[in-house]
């Protein structure tokens, strides 16, 4: 191996110059030091300057021993030969074993043995380096590997917990579903029976009331069955509107006049505010009652006997969140003053079969897609479905619709 700095020791100026020449011949680049101690004073200069120090075992001021210390503790990675005599050699092989890489006998007369030695401490020095570079780089590539194990790790139990949540959904689901599509059905074989014992019995004295049995779950069946294929076309990309002038105030009133009978049933009150000047937006008239309805289906099944629900249109009127600019909207809000919501419960109320109680035991029906259906409505419409709720003080949905609507695909809620 060539082209290497080495350093030469010793006290004998022919020795030194001998070894300078002959290193000088092989391609390295070579210093002398009379003695031990300008050698060591070198070595303190440029800790990693010398690949290789030949140095003589018997040197005053400083011997071959304490230039091999300090080239340990200044250098490691220099490798050292030392020169010794017969007297002397008992010491060079003690210095070997205190991490000297080889000793060579003086006087030095044969250079093949030379050059092998200087050859091979340089290759072991080449080697032990190359093997800490590879060994640091391993490392490194461990550390990395480790963190991408951990990484991969960490998203594989994400993605098994939210298999694990999926298939409790899938369940869930399936168990609410059937509930849900179960009651209405036992109350219509119910009422068709009794209505045809009254035929059989030539008497339809009762009939008006089992047909009215049998409206309602009906009702309430095409309902779930309407949700559902509504959900099904969202999810699919194929949910449209189609827009066309809509008189928010008519749309409202209207809406909310086709609960007027079963919310007064419920001895509750139901209340419109509306405005004094006709709001009019281009969207799609038939999804937006569909929303009110939704919100209007929320607010009836969760609000007691006695209770109030008000539907209330205003406009036009500045967003209250972050971002919306100046842009105007207009706003139908169904306010109620039924159970209310926990705040914990608030941020997942408009993701999919989600109710604040979605047990197969719970006191209120429905499949928990109502809220999802509105909020997703409104959101292709441009605009955001607001929330304020407190436990036991009702709750306000309000749709807020922008007054200047450019057609934009059906986006989920955010």
């Amino acid at each position: 191996m060539s082209g290497e700095n080495i350093l030469v020791a010793d006290d004998n100026a022919q020795v030194r110059s001998f070894l300078a020449e002959y290193l000088r011949g092989l391609g390295h680049r070579v210093q002398t030091a009379a003695d031990g101690e300008q050698a060591a004073a070198l070595i303190r200069a440029d800790a990693e300057g010398f690949a290789l120090v030949i140095s003589d075992l018997q040197m005053p001021r400083l011997d071959g021993l304490g230039v091999l210390q300090v080239i340990k503790a200044c250098a490691p990675d220099t490798e050292v030969v030392l020169l010794t005599g017969h007297p002397t050699l008992e010491s060079a092989i003690g210095a070997l074993r205190e991490g000297a890489y080889d000793y060579l006998l003086k006087p030095v007369e044969n250079l093949d043995e030379l050059r092998s030695v200087v050859g091979r401490a340089l290759k072991h020095r080449s080697l032990v380096l190359e093997n800490r570079r590879l060994t640091e780089e391993l490392r490194a590539l461990n550390a990395d590997l480790e963190g991408r194990i951990e990484q991969q790790t960490h998203q594989l139990r994400e993605a098994y917990a939210q298999l694990q949540s999926l298939d409790e959904m899938k369940a869930q689901f399936v168990s609410v579903t059937s509930h849900e599509l179960r009651t209405p059905l036992a109350q219509l074989f119910l009422a068709t029976d009794l209505l045809a014992d009254q035929i059989r019995q030539d008497s339809l004295i009762d009939a008006e009331t089992y047909l009215e049995a049998i409206t309602a779950p009906s009702q309430r069946l095409r309902r779930l069955i309407d949700n559902l294929f509504d959900f099904s076309l969202m999810e699919r990309g194929e949910f449209e509107l189609a827009r066309g002038e809509c008189h928010l105030a008519a749309l409202a009133c209207a809406t909310a006049e086709l609960w007027r009978e079963r919310i007064e049933q419920k001895q509750m009150r139901l209340e419109l505010s509306m405005p004094e000047r006709d709001i009019v937006l281009y969207a799609d008239a038939s999804r937006l009652q569909n929303a009110l309805d939704q919100l209007l289906d929320n607010a009836f099944k969760f609000t007691p006997e006695g209770g109030r629900i008000l539907v209330g249109v205003h406009g036009p009127a500045h967003a209250p969140w972050d971002g919306a600019g100046q842009s105007v909207y207009a706003v139908i809000a169904v306010a109620d003053s039924g159970v209310g919501i926990p705040a914990e419960k608030q941020p997942a109320i408009f993701q999919a079969f989600t109710q604040v109680d979605m047990s197969d035991r719970r006191r209120f029906g429905g499949l928990g897609m109502g809220l999802t259906i509105a909020a997703r409505i409104v959101n292709a419409h441009g605009g955001r479905i607001m929330l304020k709720s407190e436990p036991g003080q009702g709750s306000v949905f309000a749709m807020w619709l922008p007054m200047r609507i450019t057609p934009s695909p059906l986006a989920r809620p955010g």
